[in-house]
């Protein structure tokens, strides 16, 4: 999957020989959260080397390898719900498989992670005089993976829709993103490549479009699951 859901996407982090699987929670949080926490739900360690040579200490050596080896690690990342209208606009499931919602602010998304479409995003807002700090995003994605799919929707009140949409398409093109018009279940949307992703082999091709003051992106490469996500978004 490219870079678009930062430290919320699932992941395996690798310590030593021992793994720490990442699950995230739909568990919506009281309160706007900035970004995800995380939580350790267990950790495991394995025991330091004793001085003696005997027949135990090889053994209690031998069974802490084999311990090391199987460890594994719960870690549960509460998602961020910053506006629960703006997840609602968005499908819970694509191709039959639910999909996992959150939203946070733009500036918040921006700074999980590096690349993919974070540097479009400033000098689009800079047109309506706004920043990542003044709009919220929505995000869908399959956290199983078992799925090529994301979704995501901004909100730009006060914006066209046309404006939005062509002025994004503007800024993605400077920055060397090629673009195309297409018509899919009867909405115009602008396929956008990230040559960056494109040239790496990972998932490149969004399909974008506005309504209603908000800005849609589709990430899939699967064309039946884009087409069942734009008949069921707004």
């Amino acid at each position: 999957m490219p870079a678009l859901l930062g430290a919320a996407m699932t992941a395996v982090f690798v310590a030593g020989c021992g793994t720490a699987a990442i699950s995230a929670s739909p568990a919506r949080s009281a309160g706007p959260t900035a970004s995800p926490a995380v939580a350790v739900a267990s950790t495991s360690s394995p025991p330091s080397a004793g001085a003696s040579g005997s027949a135990g200490a090889s053994a209690s050596a031998s069974a802490a390898a084999s311990a090391l080896a199987s460890a594994s690690a719960e870690v549960s990342i509460p998602l961020p719900h910053v506006d629960a209208a703006l997840e609602d606009l968005l499908p819970s499931t694509i191709g039959g498989i639910s999909l996992e919602k959150f939203s946070l602010t733009l500036s918040a998304y921006i700074a999980s992670s590096n690349g993919g479409d974070r540097a479009l995003y400033p000098p689009w807002l800079l047109k309506f005089g706004k920043t990542p700090a003044d709009v919220n995003i929505a995000v869908a994605a399959d956290l199983t993976q078992q799925e090529n799919f994301i979704v995501h929707a901004i909100k730009v009140p006060g914006v066209a829709d046309a404006t939005l949409s062509s002025s994004f398409a503007d800024v993605a093109r400077a920055a060397g993103w090629p673009i195309a018009t297409k018509t899919i279940a009867a909405k115009t949307v602008l396929e956008m490549i990230d040559p960056a992703a494109l040239a790496s082999g990972g998932l490149s091709a969004g399909y974008v479009y506005a309504k209603n003051g908000v800005l849609y992106t589709v990430i899939t490469d699967n064309s039946s699951l884009l087409l069942e996500a734009l008949i069921k978004l707004p």
